[in-house]
């Protein structure tokens, strides 16, 4: 069973610090863990650097040169912290080298600084808790993580950060870490109001969404039973109800129909039972069907007979053009020998020289290669492909006036089946109307009401599903709702125990003013400090400290609040989570008196040695008349770079 830290041992305690140089050598600072340790020395000798390197070990996330200054930076590769966390050794270890900035060393195990908050927080026995990002838990969209690193900035007041809570700190995120250290930040920010308010968001969205989904669903299903003169449904139950009606009208028509089927097919089978005689003696031939069917097959025939003509037609016209044009093309390369005969040959085709046409030459030679010139062949041969042009012409003439005589013919032939089939046709619905005369208008009529029944069965299941959404959507506004009761009665079930939120603001702005009333004939102003418990403003009288403080008094207000958080432990006892150490970087702000905070330092380390509390302060002068429980550094090197206190 592991023993709780006595009040001297809770929250964290900073025992050492060391600066490992890129060569090697290490600067290490020792502190006093209970009372104060002021670190003193001239400009550039480490002071605020000091602070910084704690305050880097403790999860800062920015880069070594916005953390430490480049000169720092570039002088070191390590930093480290040796401090206990609720009496328990650890150390903490951050690399300055690249690639290594984002991680974190916690007693040997190495994670991303991301975690660190978590696992520190952990460590302390602290709450983790989200809070909403606004000053409205009931307007916030969202919530965020209340870091380690929130608090440690109230814990650690910079040389920026003298007359605010903390240097560039949210409203949102100033109350929260004040009512985190009050004790009552796991109540408040239960996130109660926050997951009402979005419980109410989403009722309103889905009340909002409901509506619409019913009344565009109700247009639709009323315009789609109107057009189908159908009962307008409002549920699921209605649907199934017209389904019934439906199903049960259409069985009874179609029972109908099958009757008269039935009738109708014991006449014809009677009339069939006649014969030709019993056919014939009631005006009726029973061979219109036979002869129907041959009429369709002749019809079919003559049709098939029709094309395959068309197509032969169609072939010999096209073969016959394509002879016409072999013709022309003749006839033009036949003219062309005479018009070529007539040229003479004015350059050798082989050497290119230059040919006189009037060189002597034995005449009926070429004037060329003197050999004797004979009639052309190219004429004969060309006259004669021209005349069997002309005969396969003429053949396919008279192919294409026997086959355009047979298409004729052959669509004579159809236009007849054609004609005969009609006939034949309109005898045989003549003779299936006498035969069905008395049961066709109810047939009809039972036609078209079994089409209609169909048609609004049909019609149903896209109606159900029109109806679904607004089932749905009435399910999730209902879910909503359902939500928001059960947040609402959580809230009213709550127990409330120990120190309400008022007592805990009266005990810690009790203590502030413990400090205050000493000084008011040196900085401090007339009105006491008061907090409320519901916004955690700060009043100095009547009036928010802001309104009210100037910069001096700011400085001894933060002073105040600073001492104040020493007495957490004493005043609320383990309901609050106790840092149980400062570090203020150069309270010698605003143009106070030197002896005003030198006498702030001494009543501040009493204060951490009563309680065994930690404070880590800088200054540039040593402190005079040292108390027993002030410790002083004087840092030993002065370094060259970015100026700090």
């Amino acid at each position: 069973m592991t023993t709780p830290p006595t009040p001297s041992r809770k929250g964290l305690r900073v025992e050492s610090v060391t600066m490992v140089h890129t060569s090697g050598e290490m600067d290490t600072y020792a502190f006093n863990t209970t009372g104060l340790s002021i670190l003193s020395g001239v400009r550039n000798s480490s002071k605020t650097t000091t602070l910084k390197a704690i305050d880097y070990c403790l999860g800062n996330r920015d880069s070594p040169t916005e953390a430490l200054k480049a000169a720092v930076a570039d002088e070191y590769v390590e930093v480290s912290i040796e401090l206990t966390l609720n009496g328990t050794p650890t150390e903490i270890r951050r690399s300055l080298q690249y690639g290594r900035q984002s991680k974190v060393v916690l007693n040997g195990d190495e994670f991303p600084v991301s975690e660190f908050s978590d696992r520190i927080l952990h460590k302390l026995g602290w709450p983790i808790l989200s809070i909403p990002k606004g000053i409205q838990a009931a307007t916030a969209t969202e919530l965020t993580p209340l870091t380690f690193r929130s608090l440690l900035r109230h814990i650690y007041r910079n040389e920026d950060s003298w007359t605010q809570f903390a240097d560039k700190e949210q409203e949102f995120l100033r109350r929260a870490v004040i009512s985190y250290l009050l004790g009552f930040a796991p109540a408040r920010y239960s996130n109660h109001d926050f997951e009402l308010a979005a419980a109410q968001r989403r009722l309103a969205q889905a009340q909002a969404a409901e509506r619409e989904v019913h009344d565009s669903t109700d247009r639709a299903v009323a315009a789609v039973c109107e057009n189908l003169h159908l009962p307008t449904p409002r549920s699921e139950q209605q649907v199934n109800s017209i389904r019934t009606d439906l199903r049960a009208e259409l069985d009874a028509v179609v029972r109908q129909r099958s009757q008269l089927t039935r009738e109708v097919e014991q006449l014809v089978a009677e009339r069939r039972q006649e014969g030709d005689a019993g056919a014939v003696s009631h005006g009726y031939d029973a061979t219109l069907s036979q002869q129907y069917e041959e009429a369709t097959q002749d019809l079919t025939s003559t049709a098939e007979t029709v094309a395959g003509l068309e197509q032969v037609l169609t072939a010999h016209m096209q073969s016959h053009n394509t002879v016409r044009a072999e013709i022309a093309r003749m006839e033009r390369l036949l003219a062309s020998v005479d018009i070529f005969d007539s040229l003479p040959v004015r350059l050798c085709p082989a050497c290119e020289q230059k040919i006189d046409i009037h060189r002597d030459h034995p005449e009926g030679t070429c004037y060329v290669c003197t050999q004797s010139v004979t009639e052309d062949q190219r004429r004969r041969r060309g006259e004669l492909e021209k005349r069997s042009l002309t005969a396969e012409a003429d053949d396919l003439q008279e192919v294409i006036a026997r086959t355009s005589h047979d298409l004729d013919q052959a669509k004579t032939d159809h236009r007849h089946a054609q004609s005969t089939h009609q006939d034949i046709a309109r005898q045989l619905n003549v003779d299936r109307a006498a035969r069905l005369a008395p049961f066709m208008a109810r047939l009809e009529e039972m036609a078209a009401q079994t089409a209609a029944l169909e048609q609004k069965l049909m019609a149903l299941p896209a109606i159900e599903q029109m109806l679904t959404r607004k089932t749905a959507a009435t399910q999730t506004s209902q879910a909503a709702q359902d939500r928001l009761n059960r947040l609402k009665q959580q809230h009213d079930e709550t127990p409330t125990t120990g120190r309400t939120p008022i007592d805990r603001c009266a005990l810690f702005a009790d203590r502030m003013n413990e400090f205050l009333n000493r000084h008011r004939d040196d900085v401090w102003v007339a009105g006491n400090v008061a907090i409320s418990a519901d916004d955690l403003t700060f009043y100095v009288g009547t009036r928010p400290w802001s309104q009210v403080l100037g910069a001096e008094a700011r400085v001894l207000f933060f002073l105040a609040y600073s001492r104040a958080l020493l007495f957490l432990a004493r005043d609320l006892g383990d309901d609050c989570p106790y840092p149980g150490l400062l570090m203020l970087d150069n309270p010698f702000q605003q143009g106070i008196a030197s002896d005003v905070v030198h006498e702030v330092l001494r009543d501040i380390a009493d204060a951490a040695q009563a309680v065994g509390a930690q404070v880590i302060s800088t200054q540039a002068v040593p402190v005079p008349r040292l108390s027993p429980g002030i410790e002083q550094i004087t840092m030993p090197n002065t370094y060259i770079g970015e100026p700090e206190s």
